[in-house]
């Protein structure tokens, strides 16, 4: 069995030394004097556990860390400092840091604490290889510790993207909105042999049109009012990765042309610019307008929609793959108890078959919201129950009334001013942290707001049924 890589970074070369002999008899052991060389040896080798010294020249150790830490996130760092410092300490563990030595260490803590570091490395990648194995019995599929499924057609869509991650064809990916268009391109990014390069998504429906020729490929100074210093666009950025352009269909005709030229020479001009850059780049692109009906209407062109669909993958509706609710309530619990500091037993009986019996119409990315909102106003410790669910999610609720069902539009209406206004309480009506929250611009939420009534701290709103 190979044994654990450990990376010692300290421009002391007495102390690399000293840490090299103390390590060899247990682990293969490389070193490095400063932050960049440290992540050299990281991109080139194997590393899973790194000791780090605090103090280096130029790059210091807690900027070290954090780049380690996004090269690889698997990577455990140890650091290490002269400085007996609680504060530091708590900052390098706030940036993801396995431990904190400080120098002289004592050599058989050192140790201790790499045999510790070792077996829950070694627990990792067996948990792993069982999950994979497990997936393979079962059907239940993990991808990118996101994606979970194990109905038929969800198994089809995760064969295709295996097989298609093998190569650099570009990909159409479709599905209304909320199915999980962008999870499914980062899986097939992560999947391929470029998942160690950029992954750059673009929202083709969010950035305005006049603009978004320069989003794309970039300017020159002075090439129109405002452009005062060059700049790289996605295109430059994606360079030998993956460049994502969700909602495709609203890209303007002229910059679908522009688009058609690049993807058949790999190559482009910035705005104002006549020099061709020359790319190497996957595109991966999504829609959830059917691109066939928009080529039909003349809104999109037919030569870069054949281009564009050499592999098509089309995501079917929460509704068409019912099977899936319990794992994803289950999944949702875990990771959204984990996100709000709560813990929450689970969820009763009666609002499973609440959430099998309604159609989703907002998809995975509805029940991810919906479960956020129920594990923020469930009880420490406590179940959630039929009563904490929206008016109308349950039939029961609707047949005892003796009313009508709400009209869709209404009842989506009002569900969103309710989720909303719950994240704006839960910000303080901090308008900016609220968009963050909810993945959206801060312009749309001010005009959601205004849609829905929603005009300032306080607002008050239709409230949700709690036991």
């Amino acid at each position: 069995m190979r044994r654990p890589l450990v990376l010692v970074v300290d421009d002391d070369d007495s102390i690399t030394g000293t840490l090299e002999i103390l390590l060899r008899e247990a682990y293969d052991v490389v070193k490095a004097r400063t932050g960049p060389e440290a992540l050299s040896l990281a991109r080139s080798r194997p590393v899973e556990i790194v000791l780090l010294d605090v103090k280096l020249p130029g790059m210091d150790g807690l900027e070290a860390l954090g780049r380690l830490k996004e090269l690889d996130g698997s990577i455990e760092v140890v650091m290490i400092s002269a400085l007996d410092s609680a504060e530091q300490a708590v900052a390098c563990l706030k940036k993801g840091a396995y431990d904190y030595i400080t120098k002289p260490f004592d050599g058989d803590e050192l140790i201790a604490t790499l045999s510790r570091l070792s077996e829950g490395l070694k627990l990792r990648s067996e948990v792993e290889f069982l999950r994979e194995e497990l997936n393979e019995r079962t059907g239940l599929k993990y991808l990118n510790g996101e994606m979970i499924s194990k109905s038929p057609a969800m198994r089809k869509v995760f064969g295709l993207m295996q097989a298609v991650s093998r190569t650099s064809s570009g990909v159409l990916i479709t599905g209304e909105s909320g199915t999980g268009k962008e999870l499914v391109a980062r899986a097939v990014h992560v999947m391929s042999d470029r998942r160690e390069r950029p992954f750059v998504p673009v929202n083709c429906g969010a950035v305005p049109s006049e603009l978004m020729e320069s989003e794309l490929f970039g300017h020159e100074r002075g090439a129109f009012t405002g452009a005062h210093q060059r700049k790289a666009g996605r295109f430059e950025y994606a360079d030998t990765g993956t460049l994502f352009l969700d909602e495709v269909s609203t890209l303007p005709m002229h910059l679908q042309i522009k688009l058609l030229r690049v993807l058949q020479e790999r190559s482009f001009e910035r705005v104002g610019s006549n020099s061709p850059i020359s790319v190497d780049i996957r595109v991966i692109a999504a829609s959830n307008a059917r691109l066939e009906d928009e080529v039909a209407a003349g809104r999109f062109r037919e030569d870069l929609f054949y281009r564009l669909k050499v592999v098509p993958i089309d995501l079917p509706p929460l509704r068409d793959r019912k099977e899936d609710v319990p794992l994803l309530v289950e999944h949702f619990l875990e990771k959204l108890s984990k996100k709000c500091g709560k813990r929450v037993e689970g969820v009763r009986p009666e609002v499973i078959e609440a959430f099998m019996g309604y159609s989703w119409p907002g998809n995975i990315r509805e029940l991810e919201n919906l479960m956020e909102r129920l594990v923020v106003l469930a009880p420490e410790g406590g179940l959630i129950g039929a009563d904490d669910l929206p008016l109308g999610m349950l039939s029961d609720e609707e047949e005892a009334s003796g009313s009508e069902a709400p009209d869709l539009r209404e009842a989506v209406r009002a569900f969103e001013r309710r989720y909303i206004e719950g994240v704006l309480e839960k910000t303080n009506w901090n308008r900016a942290e609220a968009a963050r929250t909810l993945k959206i611009h801060r312009n749309t939420l001010l005009l959601k707001m205004r849609e829905l009534g929603l005009k300032g701290q306080g607002a008050s709103g239709p409230g949700w049924k709690r036991g």
